[in-house]
């Protein structure tokens, strides 16, 4: 089908296809990681776990790993989530750009602390 023949068709780089799809990616993505986490942390362990093995755990690099994972597509879901809904219910473009810089600002915002908390909880001492 040709755009220019059918006006209501829209381009995909318009009509929001990539975003939806990357919203879809990220659901799975992080369905994965929660059913790892609970699975893996409190079904098989019992909460079993002394001070020592939780901070043991939290200075592997994989465990990082999965949590800056976890970070990057809980971020991206929840604010795509948030700028598509903006998209679908604010017309006015002046307010659309408050919004998206807002959005963006708390992005950077709980990217910056989550980050700084991965730092931190790596770093637990072991048998203190």
């Amino acid at each position: 089908m040709n755009a220019k023949k059918n006006k209501n068709f829209k381009e995909t780089s318009k009509s929001g296809a990539v975003a939806w799809l990357l919203q879809r990616i990220t659901a799975v993505i992080l369905f994965i990681l929660v059913i790892y986490h609970f699975v893996f942390y409190h079904f098989i362990s019992k909460g079993q776990y002394s001070y020592d093995d939780v901070a043991a755990k939290m200075q592997s690099p994989w465990f990082n790993l999965l949590q800056f994972l976890f970070l990057v597509t809980a971020l991206y879901h929840g604010l795509n989530g948030i700028w598509m809904i903006t998209e679908d219910y604010i017309h006015h473009k002046v307010w659309r750009m408050i919004i998206f810089s807002l959005i963006l600002l708390v992005g950077l915002a709980l990217f910056f602390v989550g980050i700084l908390t991965i730092v931190k909880i790596s770093s637990l001492e072991i048998g203190a």
